[in-house]
């Protein structure tokens, strides 16, 4: 027990000790975990406002003059690709068009009916499945036809999977350099301190007694460039927000409104930045000192 702490004192007090090296591992390793955490969470808020803007799009299902309203209702909640339905009246559907096209407005006053039929606005649940659901609305008796913006849908697909497969591939790049980075800066910092491993080794200091104040030493440092890469993340990520929020409106069509606040995950980014931050600095340190334990 007093061999672990023993140790382990002497793992922190190297960071110290060795804070030139240190301090260029923790600057290297901060920038690293910064990189590929905010890539992450850029195309974690790029999947949150594609789903949003997903979710707006609506399949407009027009009904013909006499049909069973409230059949077609249950049958379009019985579905399980609608989400949500709402009911739109001759009459307010007069009114939005005569609102929209307010010029125009004697025209549709001098109209001798309404030609505007009943109508469910019906937001499904899965954009990738509007096909179907297209089809599926067209089969319900009483309905004569069904309007969806199918080109906005696959162009919504097709940014969806463009973006998925660009943050899997830039998260892969970050993370492979960084660790290369990561690997090199340590093995500098195990260069230095070369002679100070092999004449332990010469005395008789095992492997892991020689190992284990390395492998505290690079978790330490792993640990403080979480907190820092946090920190870094938290006043970017906050500024950023609040640049969003001060113009809400003219993003909120973008979707952007619906973009996580750090608060919303700041604890989760914490113990992922700190375990991975340990994790990477503890193996590269470890793996580093192998080359000089050979005498």
């Amino acid at each position: 027990m007093n061999n672990i702490s023993y140790l382990i004192k002497q793992g922190i007090a190297s960071v110290w000790k060795n804070r030139f090296m240190s301090f260029a591992s923790l600057c290297i390793l901060t920038v690293s975990l910064l990189l590929v955490g905010l890539s992450a969470l850029v195309m974690l808020d790029c999947g949150i406002i594609l789903d949003s803007v997903s979710d707006k799009n609506e399949i407009s299902v027009y009904m013909e003059d006499g049909a069973d309203i409230e059949h077609i209702k249950d049958v379009l909640n019985s579905n399980t690709l609608v989400e949500s339905i709402s009911y739109i009246s001759p009459e307010e559907g007069l009114a939005e068009m005569m609102e929209q096209y307010k010029e125009q407005s004697s025209l549709f006053e001098s109209l001798p009916y309404n030609p505007v039929p009943p109508t469910y606005m019906v937001t499904i649940n899965d954009l990738d499945k509007i096909d179907t659901a297209v089809e599926q609305f067209s089969a319900i008796e009483g309905v004569y036809k069904v309007n969806a913006p199918m080109d906005f849908a696959g162009f919504i697909r097709d940014i969806r999977t463009t973006f998925t497969v660009i943050g899997i591939v830039l998260i892969a790049a970050l993370g492979t350099v960084s660790i290369i980075i990561i690997s090199n800066t340590t093995r500098l910092s195990v260069f230095a301190r070369r002679k100070e491993i092999s004449i332990m080794r010469i005395v008789g200091a095992t492997n892991a007694f020689i190992k284990t104040p390395f492998f505290v030493e690079g978790m330490f440092i792993g640990l403080l460039s979480g907190v820092f890469s946090w920190l870094l993340t938290k006043f970017i990520y906050e500024g950023l927000f609040s640049v969003f929020s001060e113009n809400l409106g003219m993003w909120s069509a973008l979707g952007m409104s619906s973009i996580l606040q750090f608060s919303d995950f700041c604890w989760y980014a914490l113990a992922a930045y700190c375990v991975a931050g340990a994790f990477l600095g503890a193996i590269g340190t470890v793996f580093s000192t192998g080359k000089y334990l050979k005498v």
